[in-house]
C-alpha cells in the first residue's frame, strides 16, 4: 500500500480506537511497529490479522501478493520486539516466524475462511510467511476509565459483528477459524466479565455505595452471560446449524447488558480521578467462619468480665491539663506525651453509655498500636447532655494539649462508634475555629449520617449487634432537635476539604458500613489521604477484641494495621 494511504489508515484507526472506513470497513485490523532493520527507526503499517488460540494474533506477510516480501516481515526478522495496537490495548509483542506444519495449518484455516489468502500467494510465485504475535505486556489507551470501557465494548462489538457476518455466509458448516473467533471472543468476554466482577465493581462500590443495585444487577447479568458463552461453547464441539440464531441471542442479551452499564457507569469512571491520584485506598480483609463465631463469644464474654490492665500500664503522665474534661491517661510506651505527642481517645457508647472499666483497656492498646501516651476523655452523655455537649468537651481537651505545646501534627484522634462520629465531628468544627488540625484520625464503624439515609442500615439489619432501630433511637436521644442533615453533628454533610490522613475501619456485616464507605468516598473526592479497612463478616465494633486477655489473631490484625498506617500516613505540616 502507498505510504499516503497507509498514514491515513493510521490516524483514522487511532482517532477513533480501531475503526476505520473505506476498504478496510468492517475488516479486523491493527498496526504493527517494527524497527528498521538498517535505519533502526520504527515503521507502523496496518495489517489484516486473525485470532489464534492462547491469546495470539496471526498476520500474513503477503504484501498484496508482491513478489517480494513487506519490510515489516524483514524488520521482525532482524528484531522480533515489536509493538501492536489494537485499537483499545497497545501490546508489547514477540514475533514468531511459524515453521513446518504449524505454518501450513495456520494459513489453510486463513485460505479456508477467505479464498483470498491463496490468490495472493499464487500471484506472488512465493511461500507467504505466517507470523504469530504473542503479547509480553500491555496497556490501556491514555483517556477516562469510562472512555476506556466504551471503547472496550465497541471492540467486543465489532467482533461479535463480525462473527455473526462470517457464521451466516459459513453456511451448514462451520470452518475452523470461525470456530477460533468464537471461542476467542468467548473468552474475551469472560475474562472482561470477571475483571469487572472481581475488581471494577469492588473499586465503584467503595466509592458510590448508591451503586450497589446497579452492580448486583450487573453481576447477576454476568452469571446469565456466562452460562450463554458456555452454551455457545459447548454448541461449538459440533457442527451447529443453528449458530446464527445463537449468536443473535447471545448478542441480543450482551448488547442490552453492555447499554445498561454503560449508562450508569460512564459518567461516574469518567468522573473519578486517574487512579494513580486516587485519594481513597481500600483494603478487605477476609475472615473466616470461625474468625466471626470466636469474635461474637469474645464480645460477649467482655460484657460480663473485665480483664485486667496490664502492669505496665502508666497511669500517671506528667502532661495530666485536659482543660477541665475529666478522663484519664493510660500510657504503654516509655516516651511522654511532650517526647511522643498524644492519641486523644474518644470512647464510643451510642452517645449515651461508658464502660470505665473497660475502656482503659482499648486506651492502652491504642497507646501501643500509636506508641504515645493516649488520653480517654470522660465527655458528657446523652440525653442529660444532648449534642453539642460531647462534642464541645472533646475539642476543649484537644485544644488544652496545643495549650501545652503538644505539636497539633503529633496528635491522633481516635474513636470508635459514637466516639469515631465525634471524632469526624470534632475535626469539622476545629477546622471551622481555624485551629490547626491534628496529624491523623482513626474512625472505626462511625456514624457519619444522622439522616440515616445509608442503605446499609436496612441491608444488613439483623446481622448485626447493632439494628436500624437501636440507631434511630440513638440519634434521637443525641440531636435532641438539632438537625440530622448538617454537619458537625452529621460529618457526611460538611465540607470535608483540608482534614487530615484518615483511617477508616467497618466491618461489612454492621448497620452502619455505609456510614465509613460513603464517608470514605467523599472525603477522598476532596482530597484527603483516606484508608478504608473493611473486615468481612465483622459486626459493629469488632476491634473490641483487643481489650480481651488472650486477644484473637483478628485483633492484632486490627492493631498490626493501625500501628502500620500510622507509620504511614503523610504527616501534617
Amino acid at each position: 500500500m502507498p505510504l499516503d494511504f497507509n498514514h491515513h489508515i493510521i490516524q483514522e484507526f487511532r482517532a477513533n480506537q480501531g475503526r476505520v472506513g473505506g476498504p478496510f470497513e468492517g475488516a479486523r485490523l491493527l498496526l504493527l511497529t517494527t524497527t528498521g532493520a538498517h535505519s533502526g527507526a520504527r515503521h507502523t503499517v496496518p495489517l489484516g490479522y486473525l485470532h489464534e488460540g492462547g491469546g495470539r494474533l496471526i498476520v500474513i506477510a503477503s504484501a498484496g501478493g508482491a513478489a517480494h516480501h513487506p519490510a515489516w516481515y524483514h524488520n521482525l526478522r532482524a528484531d522480533p520486539r515489536v509493538t501492536v495496537e489494537t485499537g483499545v490495548f497497545t501490546i508489547e509483542a514477540e514475533a514468531i516466524v511459524l515453521q513446518g506444519e504449524e505454518r501450513d495449518q495456520i494459513f489453510a484455516r486463513a485460505v479456508e475462511a477467505d479464498p483470498g489468502w491463496a490468490d495472493y500467494e499464487s500471484k506472488s510465485g512465493r511461500v507467504l510467511p505466517v507470523v504469530a504475535l504473542r503479547p509480553l505486556s500491555g496497556s490501556f489507551p491514555d483517556l477516562p476509565e469510562g472512555d476506556v470501557l466504551k471503547a472496550i465494548h465497541d471492540a467486543f462489538r465489532r467482533e461479535l459483528a463480525l462473527i455473526r457476518t462470517e457464521a451466516t455466509a459459513s453456511g451448514p458448516r462451520l470452518g475452523a477459524q470461525l470456530r477460533i473467533n468464537c471461542l476467542t471472543v468467548c473468552g474475551g468476554l469472560h475474562h472482561h466479565h470477571s475483571t469487572e466482577s472481581d475488581q471494577l465493581f469492588p473499586y465503584l462500590r467503595d466509592r458510590h455505595p448508591e451503586l450497589d443495585n446497579v452492580l448486583d444487577r450487573l453481576h447477576a447479568e454476568h452469571t446469565t452471560l456466562a452460562r450463554l458463552l458456555d452454551d455457545l461453547q459447548a454448541l461449538l464441539s459440533g457442527e451447529p446449524a443453528d449458530l446464527p440464531a445463537e449468536l443473535d441471542r447471545l448478542i441480543t442479551e450482551i448488547e442490552a447488558h453492555l447499554s445498561y452499564e454503560e449508562r450508569h457507569l460512564i459518567p461516574l469512571l469518567n468522573a473519578l480521578p486517574p487512579r494513580s491520584e486516587d485519594h481513597l485506598n481500600v483494603t478487605r480483609l477476609p475472615t473466616t467462619p470461625d474468625d466471626c463465631a470466636s469474635v461474637a463469644a469474645e464480645m460477649r464474654a467482655l460484657a460480663v468480665h473485665t480483664p485486667p490492665l496490664p502492669a505496665d500500664a502508666d497511669l500517671t503522665p506528667a502532661l495530666v491539663h485536659t482543660g477541665g474534661i475529666p478522663g484519664r491517661w493510660v500510657n504503654a510506651t516509655t516516651s511522654s506525651a511532650r517526647q511522643a505527642g498524644v492519641t486523644l481517645y474518644v470512647h464510643g457508647g451510642g452517645f449515651e453509655h461508658t464502660q470505665p472499666q473497660l475502656e482503659p483497656l482499648m486506651a492502652y492498646s491504642l497507646s501501643r498500636a500509636t506508641r504515645r501516651p493516649v488520653f480517654k476523655t470522660e465527655q458528657r452523655l446523652a440525653p442529660a447532655h444532648p449534642y453539642p455537649a460531647a462534642l464541645d468537651d472533646v475539642t476543649t481537651v484537644y485544644r488544652s494539649l496545643l495549650d501545652q505545646d503538644i505539636p497539633a501534627n503529633r496528635i491522633i484522634l481516635s474513636g470508635e462508634s459514637s466516639g469515631a462520629t465525634l471524632v469526624l465531628s470534632a475535626l469539622l468544627a476545629l477546622r471551622q475555629a481555624g485551629t490547626p488540625l491534628p496529624g491523623a484520625a482513626v474512625a472505626v464503624s462511625p456514624l457519619t449520617d444522622l439522616t440515616l439515609s445509608s442503605p446499609s442500615l436496612d441491608a444488613n439489619d439483623g446481622q448485626d449487634v447493632v439494628s436500624r432501630s437501636v440507631v434511630e433511637h440513638i440519634v434521637t436521644q443525641y440531636l435532641a432537635g438539632a438537625p440530622a442533615g448538617r454537619a458537625p453533628q452529621s460529618p457526611l454533610h460538611g465540607d470535608l476539604h483540608g482534614l487530615p490522613p484518615l483511617l477508616l475501619v467497618a466491618g461489612t456485616s454492621e448497620v452502619l458500613l455505609d456510614d465509613s464507605r460513603r464517608f470514605a468516598a467523599a472525603a477522598a473526592s476532596a482530597g484527603v489521604d483516606v484508608t478504608l479497612d473493611m473486615y468481612e463478616d465483622m459486626p459493629h465494633a469488632f476491634h473490641a477484641v483487643v481489650m480481651s486477655d488472650n486477644p484473637l489473631p483478628i485483633a492484632a490484625t486490627f492493631l498490626r494495621r493501625v500501628s502500620d498506617w500510622v507509620d504511614s500516613a503523610p504527616s501534617r505540616p
